[in-house]
């Protein structure tokens, strides 16, 4: 008989301590560990995803419509649209970290990266237009 008594406060200690007959449990669904814990930084900045938006000039001249973006260290996708009316193809790149698509206009430029904290450059990669001044400074933090 002791046995039994012991043998049950064990399993629901057990239960508890793995989340066994959490909310997650009640509902059928597992119970799943939040990827952004204290425990461990890294994962949780490797699971942060950030989407920017960016706009080519409508009227064909080589700039976007900001040259400041903002985002949380992790992974960062910038999607630019080319709206242009010159009908000048655009597209959108972060320097060293990868190239979306040119696009005419109407079209959609998305390009992705896992980044660090600190300062990048994204660009038109377009021939000559970076050069022309369709940059901006990418800040993550």
């Amino acid at each position: 008989m002791p046995r039994k008594r012991i043998f049950a406060p064990v399993v629901l200690l057990t239960a508890a301590a793995v989340g066994v007959g959490g909310v997650g449990a009640a509902s059928g669904a597992p119970t799943v560990a939040s990827s952004h814990s204290a425990a461990s930084p890294a994962l949780a900045q490797a699971a942060h995803t950030t989407k920017l938006r960016l706009t080519a000039d409508p009227h064909g001249a080589l700039r976007f419509n900001t040259k400041r973006l903002t985002a949380h260290a992790g992974k960062v996708t910038i999607v630019m649209t080319n709206p242009s009316s010159s009908g000048m193809p655009h597209g959108v790149a972060i320097r060293g970290h990868g190239s979306g698509r040119v696009v005419g206009p109407g079209g959609t430029s998305t390009v992705t990266a896992t980044l660090k904290r600190g300062t990048y450059t994204f660009l038109c990669p377009v021939p000559g237009h970076a050069q022309a001044g369709m940059t901006g400074t990418l800040t993550v933090r």
